[in-house]
């Protein structure tokens, strides 16, 4: 979502819940998040107000100044469902990219009895910083794929080089295809190979067309080499049986 001019005349910096080209740009990511979260899951996803691509391109300054105002929407969307829809029961939270800064905050949020509850917290393209940590004790790396009450979180680069600074560094990292955190790999659509930089804390991808993926108007962001944004479809099936699994070994640890 780009930043655009509202009826006043305005330049928004923040999508618009009710515009329909708005909406319709971001159903497919949501429809992607479905097919992986909600098959095994209820899957409850309100649009918010986030905010726009240029304010992560201008840095950390715009997005600190601009995302509370997204992650205030967000966070009424959370409570309405944890008092209105959750009914107790244990519940995933999951997010790519700002939405994943949006995950990182929420379970800063949680009480000890909704954290209890949480099977897992998936911050796709995004980063836990030892600050966050420092904050919540409820931001705890996974280290295998049936572990609970834990944070996967993960950023797909070609090498370090195309590392997005506003993305990382982050304190951990796992590989969504094998649940390991050191650097052996693992293998998908037969010809790539994904394997943990224990270094760059970062997943180091190889096999994949770097100019193929490339996006010239997101370089600022994302140099060549740069994954982030196949790193829901590109693991969708590894995440999809990820949530069954981490769900069953909530179950079997909770009679």
């Amino acid at each position: 979502m780009w930043d655009w001019i509202d009826s006043t005349g305005n330049l928004s910096h923040y999508a618009d819940v009710y515009n329909p080209e708005h909406i319709a740009a971001l159903l497919p990511s949501n429809e992607l998040a479905c097919d992986i979260f909600g098959a095994y899951a209820n899957f409850y996803s309100p649009y918010y107000r986030q905010i726009t691509l240029e304010s992560w391109i201008e840095g950390e300054e715009a997005v600190a100044s601009r995302f509370p105002y997204a992650m205030d929407d967000v966070d009424k969307a959370f409570r309405h469902y944890m008092e209105k829809e959750n009914n107790g029961r244990p519940f995933f939270i999951a997010g790519f990219s700002q939405g994943a800064k949006c995950v990182v905050e929420l379970v800063k949020s949680l009480s000890e009895e909704e954290a209890a509850r949480l099977i897992a917290a998936y911050v796709i393209g995004y980063r836990v910083t030892e600050s966050d940590m420092a904050a919540c004790p409820y931001l705890k790396p996974a280290q295998a794929a049936d572990d609970t009450g834990v944070t996967i979180c993960y950023n797909s680069v070609e090498s370090p080089e195309s590392i997005c600074p506003v993305l990382s560094p982050s304190e951990f990292c796992i590989n969504p295809l094998n649940w390991k955190t050191d650097a052996t790999p693992a293998i998908t659509q037969d010809t790539v190979t994904v394997a943990v930089n224990p270094e760059f804390k970062v997943l180091t991808v190889s096999g994949l067309d770097r100019d193929r993926y490339y996006l010239p108007i997101l370089g600022q962001l994302f140099p060549k080499g740069n994954f982030h944004l196949q790193e829901l479809e590109l693991y969708k099936d590894a995440l999809r049986e990820n949530v069954k699994t981490r769900l069953d070994s909530y179950r079997a640890n909770n009679r």
